[in-house]
């Protein structure tokens, strides 16, 4: 009996809150990783608990953790989660920026959510941080005051979290809060990454709950699946990896428009999605492929002043994009040329993330369905990650 609960309940953990075990209410349905609730109890006695309270620490260490070191996963494309790969120090400093894109949007009202729910050191029994009281100059502060994480390598970890105490007394608590709400898989691509990307920056990126991969997966059987990319403003992100890729057409989440419809947006083509990612002049203009080729061009000609292989990143002037695998033959995606329309979610999974800083270009000119790009990525997911 206890052998078929496990079987039960286990693949459905992060359906529910792991404090008081009451299934969870989110806006757009369970992601990969278990996570507390939003009644205050449960957070007070989440912080309590001391639940990822280590986190910080693990990240002292400095530790580069790849995916030869991650078990393989149970189901294609793994519900199973490792703890420490979460910890790298880039996936840390990642969502820390992504974190600050967010919050230094004018759109952050929109866009900032969840909000963080932090427990206030100085009185346990109150919240610091509360997303019924929102406090977006002081969240501001506590986040200024969050030393990045090449600077956390440098010392023990007691001494690098005396010296944030010293700085804001809110920014440790903080920073645990950005990882443990963190509800994707991310981990480091190793050197066997996806070489035509042009970023040191790639990371194993899954969010989708083990329920939506078996969903996926029936409708590849049936369909067939392939792989796209989706490209969306840096400032998304904090969200996309805390509620799941969603339909945000005709929402106030909606920042390009959509007109194609109502979908999750996808292309074959990387030009495409760079632009909607802002990698063009200005915040939000999505610039044509030829000022892409140019810039990329421009860019893969200057001297680089630090290595390929920098270890973090170094600059707030970020652009991101994923690459994704889609149900292709299904009567529900809608093809317009190189622009392709998912309405149903459920046929859209995350698995690469590429982040590029300062400026830098990717290749304009990638096309998934290119053979040698097809053979490229199939190789990483086989010599990494993926298991029938």
């Amino acid at each position: 009996q206890i052998m078929k609960y496990a079987e039960q309940r286990i693949p459905t953990l992060n359906e529910y809150c792991v404090v008081c075990d009451e299934q969870h209410v989110f806006q757009n349905g369970s992601m990969l990783k278990p996570a507390v609730c939003t009644r205050e109890l449960c957070v007070f006695s989440f912080y309590t608990l001391g639940v990822m309270s280590g986190a910080a620490e693990e990240v002292a260490t400095g530790a580069e953790v790849g995916l030869g070191t991650v078990s393989p996963p149970p189901v294609p494309w793994g519900a199973g989660l490792s703890l420490q790969s979460l910890l790298c120090p880039k996936v840390v400093d990642l969502l820390v920026a992504m974190c600050r894109a967010a919050l230094e949007s004018p759109r952050k009202s929109i866009i900032f959510e969840p909000y963080p729910s932090v427990v206030d050191p100085n009185d346990p029994k109150t919240l610091a941080f509360n997303p019924k009281k929102k406090n977006y100059e002081r969240l501001q502060k506590a986040l200024d005051s969050v030393m990045s994480i090449r600077e956390m390598t440098q010392g023990s970890y007691l001494e690098i979290k005396k010296q944030m105490d010293k700085l804001d007394p809110l920014a440790h608590p903080l920073l645990q809060w950005i990882i443990s709400s963190n509800r994707s898989h991310i981990v480091k691509l190793p050197l066997s990454r996806l070489k035509f990307m042009h970023t040191s920056h790639q990371f194993l990126l899954l969010s989708s709950p083990p329920a939506k991969e078996a969903r996926f997966r029936t409708a590849k059987k049936l369909y067939g699946s392939t792989f796209a990319f989706h490209g969306s403003h840096i400032e998304n992100w904090h969200s996309i990896l805390r509620n799941g890729l969603v339909n945000a057409s005709y929402t106030k989440l909606q920042l390009h428009g959509a007109a194609y419809g109502k979908g999750i947006y996808l292309s074959p083509i990387s030009s495409i999605s760079f632009g909607y990612s802002g990698m063009g002049k200005g915040q939000h203009r999505m610039p044509s492929k030829d000022e892409l080729v140019q810039r990329y061009n421009r860019m893969n000609t200057i001297p680089q002043t630090r290595s390929i292989q920098s270890r973090f990143l170094q600059s707030r002037n970020l652009n991101c994009i994923a690459l994704c695998e889609a149900v292709i033959t299904s009567k529900d995606l809608q093809k317009h040329g190189n622009i392709w329309v998912c309405p149903v979610s459920d046929h859209v999974c995350t698995r690469f993330f590429f982040v590029y800083e300062d400026g830098q270009v990717g290749d304009a000119n990638i096309n998934t369905q290119d053979p040698k790009i097809q053979k490229e990525i199939m190789r990483v997911i086989g010599t990494q990650v993926y298991t029938n």
